[in-house]
């Protein structure tokens, strides 16, 4: 009986996954120097194409097949050294900066979506995710997270800050009394190890700042506000 192109498709799939399986490590490594060769030596027209196919082949997934998709992903994390999971981080950190501004912002309307798409159950994993993964960090690499997001801060349009207040406002609203005490706890926490640890320098820096804030806060405060704090000096 001849198959369709469909059944051709899901039983060259099944040989080539069972034939994956039964390889050795080894034989493994072969394949995988074999691809990255390969893919060094392409033309930038084909590397395209590959993205192409690869984009299109997930936008037409099923939601199950995506699962799945995502599930080989996570175990295949999972199982890497840590020498693999570094490279790993090291291709994605070249990746993205080579990027141009209209990828970057097609990946961040991804995440979005991405993210509003989640349930709870998923949004707290990916919380606690974040949690163990930035315990486990160096300082050094939590220096560089600092310094990364005071750069990102700082070259946002007012639009974008707007944004981000937005969601911290709401976010906070949502919170459980449990989980807005934890919040200030932590808050304070923070602010006292970050006070600790400034310079002279940094402390007088943080002072101007904040008189300077105070001072236009009051400005543009209406009368009756004006009326029930006590006047700047």
């Amino acid at each position: 009986m001849k198959l369709s192109p469909e059944e051709r498709k899901e039983r060259i799939k099944e040989y080539n996954k069972r034939r994956y399986q039964n390889m050795t490590e080894e034989q493994r490594e072969e394949i995988k120097g074999y691809n990255k060769r390969r893919y060094q030596n392409m033309t930038e027209e084909q590397k395209e194409e590959i993205k192409g196919y690869n984009k299109r082949r997930l936008q037409n997934m099923t939601e199950e097949q995506k699962e799945e998709f995502k599930e080989y992903n996570k175990r295949r994390y999972q199982n890497m050294t840590e020498e693999q999971k570094e490279k790993l981080k090291e291709y994605n950190k070249r990746r993205y900066q080579n990027m141009t501004e209209e990828q970057r912002e097609e990946i961040k309307e991804y995440n979005k979506r991405r993210y509003q798409n989640m349930t709870e159950e998923q949004r707290e994993e990916i919380k606690g995710y974040n949690k163990r993964r930035l315990q486990n960090m160096t300082d050094e690499q939590k220096e560089e997270i600092k310094e990364y997001n005071k750069r990102r801060y700082q070259n946002m349009t007012e639009e974008q800050r707007e944004e981000i207040k937005g969601y911290n406002k709401r976010r906070l609203q949502n919170m459980t009394d449990e989980q807005k005490e934890e919040h200030i706890e932590k808050t304070k926490e923070y602010n006292k190890r970050y006070r600790q640890n400034m310079t002279e320098e940094q402390k007088e820096k943080r002072k101007e700042k904040r008189n300077e804030y105070n001072k236009r806060r009051y400005q543009n405060m209406t009368e009756e506000q004006k009326n029930k704090t006590i006047t700047p000096h």
